[in-house]
């Protein structure tokens, strides 16, 4: 952990890179799952028919069901 100016531990958070599975492109947001999917906003717009029924979604490729964040 980083200490900040007052001394704090303060987590360190890490840039990560964001591949879209759909469209391919390198994002700087996608929706994640634990098994490795990862689908940007964009094409997750276009495929929310067939995997979310509001609340949540649900991951193509291992069906774990997440919440909308």
């Amino acid at each position: 952990m980083a200490a900040d100016a007052k001394g704090r531990d303060t987590p360190k958070r890490r840039r990560k890179t964001f591949r879209c599975h759909c469209c391919g492109q390198e994002k700087p947001f996608c929706w994640n799952c634990v098994c490795g999917f990862q689908i940007c906003p964009e094409c997750f717009e276009e495929n929310r028919w067939g995997m979310s029924n509001g609340p949540t979604w649900i991951c193509p490729d291992c069906e774990r069901i997440h919440m909308m964040e």
